[in-house]
């Protein structure tokens, strides 16, 4: 299956799931100038370090990724915006984007944990709905107990370990299948 790309703004399925996900707040295209030599999708030290050398604020919310025609999910995420107010996406990610989809949330807020990504199937189909699940128990299991305040390479205890490399080549199997599928 093809990597997440942004949501498009404009998309029917777009508007109605980020209703769901903070209502009455639209999405906006912010533009990504992700930071030289910054780790990947480590958006919440990144921000705090570029606020503290270029002033501005932390915006938290959620980047809106889609796999088209496939699925759609919601990552909890933070933004700088500039002194003049002016929002960027300072993040760099695996694959290079002119402009993110974020969907502000005020109601939010950063307490050093791992927030789930929010996931929908965009089609009726058994094996979407399988790899979203698998998707959200990797989540449940890398933030099991202490795991949940651990950054970096977390070491699994051996049950966790073996029932998330279960779970790791059920998804790559589902992954190669919907990749057929969905081309």
């Amino acid at each position: 299956m093809h990597h997440p790309i942004p949501a498009s703004s404009t998309a029917p399925d777009t508007q109605t799931f980020c209703q769901q996900v903070v209502p009455d707040v639209s999405p906006i295209l912010v533009q990504s100038k992700p930071v030289p030599g910054a780790a990947e999708k480590d958006c919440f030290l990144i921000v705090e370090d570029h606020i503290g050398r270029h002033g501005g604020k932390a915006v938290l919310g959620w980047a809106i990724w889609q796999v088209p025609g496939v699925y759609i999910e919601a990552e909890f995420h933070c933004i700088w915006q500039n002194p003049d107010g002016v929002m960027h996406d300072v993040t760099p990610y695996p694959h290079h984007y002119d402009n993110i989809l974020f969907l502000p949330d005020h109601t939010r807020t950063y307490s050093g944990r791992q927030v789930d990504n929010v996931r929908q199937a965009l089609v009726k189909d058994r094996d979407v709905t399988r790899w979203l699940y698998l998707a959200r128990r990797r989540f449940e299991i890398m933030n099991t107990g202490d795991l949940a305040d651990q950054y970096g390479e977390i070491t699994l205890p051996p049950k966790l370990a073996k029932e998330y490399n279960k779970i790791m080549d059920e998804a790559q199997r589902l992954n190669v299948r919907l990749g057929r599928r969905y081309p």
